[in-house]
């Protein structure tokens, strides 16, 4: 294992999530999935959130769109995300309308749902942003 590209998993963890949820879930990484698992994850999730050629603003909302079309639960990741980086959560609403427009209601359903606990449960433990 590369302990530089360790560092840079741990890193985007903690970029994507905030320090305290950021190092649960790296540390849920590190102890709960196969050592395989950790290593092809860590193999391509650090180079494709490290690219700036999208802001991450828009990969997280993009994130959102294609786990909710997708009928993926999921989609709580990237919702946290949205929700550790100050996007509102009727933007993320937005985006949810329209792929359950696009794909299915169900889906959408399912993850507003989901969106409504992630914001519940981050406003009670960080406080309104």
């Amino acid at each position: 294992m590369s302990d530089d590209l360790e560092r840079r998993f741990q890193a985007i963890t903690h970029k994507l999530w905030g320090d305290e949820q950021g190092e649960e879930i790296y540390q849920w990484i590190v102890t709960s999935r196969p050592p395989a698992f950790h290593a092809k994850l860590r193999e391509v999730m650090v180079p494709i959130w490290e690219m700036d050629r999208v802001d991450l603003r828009t990969k997280v909302l993009c994130s959102i769109a294609m786990f909710t079309a997708t009928h993926k639960q999921e989609v709580e990741f990237f919702m946290k995300m949205a929700a550790h980086h100050g996007i509102p959560r009727e933007e993320v609403e937005e985006i949810l309308l329209l792929a359950g427009l696009e794909f299915g209601f169900p889906a959408a359903e399912m993850a507003i749902d989901i969106l409504t606990r992630v914001y519940a449960e981050h406003e009670a433990r960080f406080g309104a942003g």
